[in-house]
C-alpha cells in the first residue's frame, strides 16, 4: 500500500474536503441525540455515557457482544471500547455533536492502518452504514469521518476517500455511480497531483 502524502495546500484542501465529506454524510448518519443514562455493567466492564447510548442504541449485546476492556482514553480528548463482536465505538465532544459511533470489521481495519482517530481520518460520525451501488443495491458498507470516509466490499476490500477526491467522487454518486467503489489509497505522483482508482476509473486532483 503506498503511503498517503501531504502537502500543505494539499492539506487545506483535504480540509474543504472534510467539511463537504462532512455535510454530504449528514443524510446517512444515525446520529443520536438521547441523554445517556447511568452507567451499565455489561460483563465484566460498564458501558457508560455516550458510548452505552449508541451501544444499546444499536443493538447492544445481541448485536455487539460484551466489551473486552473498560472504556479507554482515546486520542485528542476521546474515548473508546472495544466489544467482543470485532466492533468499537468511539467518542469525542466535537465529533458529531458528541455523539458515540460504532466502527468494526475491515473498516476499522483499515481505519487502524491510517492511525486511528490520530490520522488524517479523525473520529467516526457515523456508524458503519449500508452502501448502495448501481439500481440501490446493498453491496457494501462504510463509514463516514471528521476527515473522509472509508468504504468496503467483498470485490474491492476497504479504502478510505478524502479531499478533493472526495468531493468529485461524490459529485458522481459516490458507489453508486459510475466511478463505483475505490479499488486503492489515494497516492502522490512525482508532479505534486493526486489520484484513486476506482472500479470504473481514476479521479485525479488538480
Amino acid at each position: 500500500m503506498t503511503a498517503h502524502v501531504s502537502s500543505n495546500s494539499h492539506r487545506r484542501a483535504w480540509f474543504r474536503g472534510a467539511v463537504a465529506a462532512a455535510a454530504i454524510a449528514v443524510g446517512i448518519s444515525g446520529t443520536l441525540t438521547a441523554v445517556a443514562k447511568a452507567d451499565q455493567q455489561v460483563g465484566r466492564f460498564l458501558v457508560k455515557g455516550q458510548i452505552e447510548v449508541s451501544y444499546f442504541a444499536t443493538g447492544g449485546t445481541p448485536t455487539w457482544g460484551v466489551p473486552t476492556i473498560p472504556e479507554t482514553n482515546a486520542g485528542r480528548g476521546g474515548k473508546f471500547q472495544i466489544f467482543k463482536n470485532q466492533a468499537s465505538f468511539y467518542w469525542h465532544p466535537t465529533a458529531d455533536g458528541g455523539n458515540a459511533h460504532q466502527i468494526g470489521g475491515a473498516i476499522r481495519a483499515k481505519w487502524g492502518e491510517n492511525r486511528w482517530e490520530n490520522g488524517p481520518l479523525g473520529y467516526p460520525i457515523t456508524d458503519e452504514t449500508r452502501a448502495r451501488g448501481p439500481f440501490n443495491a446493498v453491496t457494501g458498507a462504510m463509514n463516514a469521518f471528521q476527515g473522509g470516509v472509508i468504504y468496503w466490499s467483498p470485490a474491492t476490500g476497504a479504502w478510505p476517500v478524502w479531499g478533493e477526491i472526495l468531493v468529485k467522487w461524490s459529485s458522481e454518486k459516490r458507489e453508486a455511480g459510475r466511478y463505483g467503489y475505490p479499488t486503492g489509497p489515494e497516492v502522490r505522483s512525482p508532479n505534486g497531483s493526486y489520484s484513486q482508482t476506482f472500479q470504473g476509473g481514476t479521479i485525479t486532483w488538480p
